[in-house]
C-alpha cells in the first residue's frame, strides 16, 4: 500500500480494502463509507477511486497507486473524480473556488449536466466524492435525489459521514454502507475510558463532569477527540443495539440507548458539530461543556 494513503496501511483496514477491490469490479452507484476519522474516510474513497481507474490493477484489483492516473487521484486532480464538501461555504466557493467544491444546489445542478452532456476523460469510471452533506443540506440533498433518479452508467457517488444517521434517510437507501474500522482511543496511557464514566454520569444525575472538564489542563484536543469518537461509537452501537466488543464504553452506550431515534439522531448532529468545533480551535474544555449541557437537557426531554 502507497505512503499516500497512510489509513489504508493499517492493518484494521485490510478488510476494507478487499472489499472495495471487490466492489470496484461491479460499483455500487451510491457508496456510503462511515465511522473512522475523517482522514481515514477520505483516504478509502481515493482508494475506492484508484480500484475503479487504475489501469495497472493486480489480479485482485489493487490500484498500483504509482500510476499517473492514481497520482492523480491521491492529489484531487483525476479529470474524472469531482469532490464536493458541505462545509464549504458558497461565497467561499465563490471567491476561491478550489478543488473541492461547496456541495451546493447549483453545483450539483452544473454536476448534473457534465454528467449527462460530457463523456468521460478516461476508460474508467467517474468517481464523485462527497463529504459535509447531513440533513442541514436538505435542498442539495434533495438536488443530488433528482440527479440518482436517472442511471448514469460508469459513476459512481462515494458519501462520507461519521455515521449515516446524520443523512437524508432516502440517500441511505440508494446506498452501500461500509462501516470503517473505530480509532482505537484506549490504546496507550490515556484517560478516555475514565471521561467516558464520567460523562455517562454527568447524563444520568447532572453532576459531576462540567466541574472536572473546566479544571486547568484538566483536557487537550487529543483529549476531547477521543471523548467524541467515543461518543459517536456509542451511538452507533445504540442505533444498531450491538454491545461494545470491549465494554469499555459501555456505560455511554447504555446512556445513549436510552435515547428514542429523533434524540439519538440529534445527539449525532451535536457531536458530529463538536468535532467541528475543535477543528476550528475553540478550546476544548469548552466544547465538551456545551455537548455535555446540551446531550443532558436533550436526555431530560420526554419522548
Amino acid at each position: 500500500m502507497n505512503a499516500a494513503l497512510p489509513s489504508m496501511t493499517k492493518p484494521a483496514f485490510e478488510r476494507l480494502a478487499a472489499v472495495l477491490r471487490k466492489l470496484a469490479r461491479t460499483p455500487p452507484q451510491v457508496l456510503l463509507l462511515e465511522g473512522g476519522r475523517e482522514d481515514e474516510r477520505a483516504d478509502a474513497a481515493r482508494y475506492g477511486a484508484a480500484c475503479c481507474n487504475c489501469p495497472r490493477s493486480d489480479a485482485n484489483g489493487a490500484p498500483c497507486l504509482a500510476c499517473p492516473a492514481c497520482r492523480q487521484i491521491m492529489a484531487g486532480e483525476y479529470p474524472d473524480m469531482y469532490l464536493y464538501d458541505g462545509r464549504i461555504r458558497n461565497k467561499e466557493d465563490q471567491e476561491n473556488p478550489g478543488i473541492v467544491r461547496a456541495f451546493t444546489v447549483e453545483n450539483t445542478r452544473i454536476l448534473r449536466r457534465k454528467l449527462h452532456d460530457m463523456p468521460p476523460h478516461g476508460e474508467g469510471r467517474r468517481v464523485v466524492v462527497i463529504t459535509g452533506i447531513d440533513q442541514n443540506r436538505d435542498e442539495a440533498a434533495n438536488a443530488m435525489l433528482k440527479l440518482l433518479e436517472d442511471p448514469l452508467p460508469g459513476t459512481v457517488f462515494i458519501l462520507l459521514t461519521p455515521q449515516r444517521e446524520q443523512l437524508l434517510p432516502t440517500l441511505v437507501s440508494r446506498s452501500f454502507c461500509l462501516t470503517l474500522p473505530w480509532p482505537d482511543i484506549h490504546a496507550g496511557n490515556n484517560d478516555t475510558a475514565a471521561w467516558e464514566k464520567k460523562l455517562a454520569d454527568f447524563l444520568r444525575e447532572g453532576r459531576g463532569f462540567l466541574e472536572d472538564v473546566a479544571a486547568r489542563g484538566a483536557v487537550d484536543a487529543l483529549s476531547a477527540e477521543n471523548l467524541l469518537v467515543a461518543c459517536q461509537k456509542a451511538c452507533g452501537e445504540a442505533f444498531s443495539q450491538k454491545t461494545p466488543s470491549d465494554g469499555s464504553d459501555m456505560a455511554l452506550k447504555q446512556v445513549f440507548s436510552a435515547l428514542d431515534t429523533r434524540r439519538l439522531t440529534q445527539a449525532v448532529k451535536w457531536i458530529f458539530e463538536a468535532q467541528e468545533a475543535l477543528r476550528q480551535n475553540v478550546t476544548p474544555a469548552r466544547v465538551l461543556e456545551a455537548l455535555a449541557a446540551r446531550l443532558f437537557v436533550l436526555r431530560a426531554q420526554k419522548t
